[in-house]
């Protein structure tokens, strides 16, 4: 009995000089926090470590913001009071990469960068000479353009009206915008621009005529100056006495099929170029459109690979041709084109673009295309 009685007694005795330490203990720490100099030290402390996270933060978002946001707003162009930044370059550039890739084709940029922004400079001289001309595109206009566009990916039918056809339009239509991040009121506006060109296109075109000056032009390529000579011998020969031009152009064709390094396509029209109207392609009409029918002309390297050179023979001319609807279509643009370089001269213009700003651009590309940025194919018609 006694030992069970001092048992309890010891416990109970534990138990009250645990509590009473306890009790010491917390009237320490409660007197020490009542200490003016340790909340002092508290304050300090936390001071800093909410100084230490806002820096923290600082950092993140300033790295986000010069890496992300700064560049993105930087103007590169200026027409009069209205600027555009890298940003609305690489918003149309992305439209364009959308729209190729929904009709089928393979985004490149390349020179699409630079042809962007002069395309952004030249839209805005015709946005704000418009009116001068009476030329507006209405919201009928820019529906059709975008429903043509939906109808030309093969992804909506314009021969069906339903309510079928007209939810698939909008949930098609709805994730072009969510991939080219725009809302619906921002692209409709750089639809419109789009139109506003092409009406400013066919108004100042209508100043081309309807007929012009045509050649029938041959081409060879080849990738030594020496192989002018093989050319010129064979068609010396071949054509010496021939005044038939169906003759020439079946002798050049066998010459170019033997000789020629060109593309398959010119390849089995034996080099055939068709009716080539003058002003179409300047870059090298010098060097065919004074040549005498039968003459083959001297080697003419060609711009965008300069280890190449362009051979051409005509086998026959006429003063007066009808134009083809691409012969005239190319032409109306190159009067827009001029018509917009003498305009340029009525307006404060000022752009900015260097290879720091062209990398960006790659490297934001890269982002939403499946393939790697590069430069694109001519879109002459001629293959030029």
């Amino acid at each position: 009995m006694r030992d069970d009685d001092e048992w309890e007694r010891s416990e109970l005795w534990g138990g009250l000089v645990a509590d009473e330490v306890r009790n010491v203990s917390n009237d320490w720490r409660h007197v020490a926090s009542m200490d003016p100099r340790n909340r002092k030290r508290q304050r300090l402390a936390i001071s800093l470590i909410g100084v230490a996270i806002l820096v923290l933060i600082g950092v993140l978002v300033a790295g986000y913001t010069i890496i992300f946001v700064l560049p993105s707003k930087q103007v590169v162009a200026r027409v009069g009071a209205v600027e555009y930044t890298r940003g609305d370059m690489m918003t149309l550039m992305r439209v364009k990469q959308k729209t190729i890739e929904a009709l089928g084709g393979q985004f490149a940029a390349g020179t699409d960068i630079f042809l962007t922004l002069q395309l952004i400079v030249e839209n805005e001289i015709v946005a704000q000479a418009a009116p001068r001309f009476g030329i507006t595109v209405s919201d009928a206009m820019i529906d059709a353009d975008i429903r043509g566009l939906m109808a030309r990916s093969g992804q909506v039918s314009l021969l069906e009206v339903s309510d079928q056809t007209e939810r698939e339009f909008r949930e098609r239509y709805n994730r072009l915008l969510n991939s080219i991040q725009l809302s619906e009121k921002e692209h409709r506006a750089l639809v419109r621009r789009g139109l506003l060109r092409q009406l400013f296109k066919e108004f100042i075109g209508e100043s081309v005529p309807l007929l012009a000056e045509h050649v029938r032009l041959h081409r060879v390529i080849g990738s030594l100056e020496e192989e002018a000579d093989i050319m010129r011998v064979k068609l010396k020969d071949a054509l010496d006495g021939v005044d038939d031009p169906e003759t020439r152009r079946s002798i050049f064709k066998e010459i170019a099929r033997e000789l020629s390094q060109d593309s398959q396509e010119v390849l089995k029209r034996g080099g055939d170029l068709g009716w080539v109207p003058r002003g179409v392609n300047l870059d090298y009409e010098d060097s065919f459109f004074d040549l005498e029918v039968g003459e083959l002309s001297d080697p003419v390297q060609k711009i965008d690979d300069p280890t190449d050179y362009y051979f051409f023979m005509v086998s026959e001319k006429t003063p007066a041709r009808e134009l083809s609807p691409a012969s005239r279509d190319a032409l109306k643009v190159r009067a827009l084109q001029d018509w917009l370089n003498e305009e340029r001269k009525n307006y404060d213009v000022w752009s900015k673009f260097d290879s720091y700003i062209y990398n960006w651009m790659i490297e934001q590309l890269k982002l939403t295309t499946s393939s790697t940025p590069e430069a694109r194919t001519s879109d002459n018609p001629l293959g030029f």
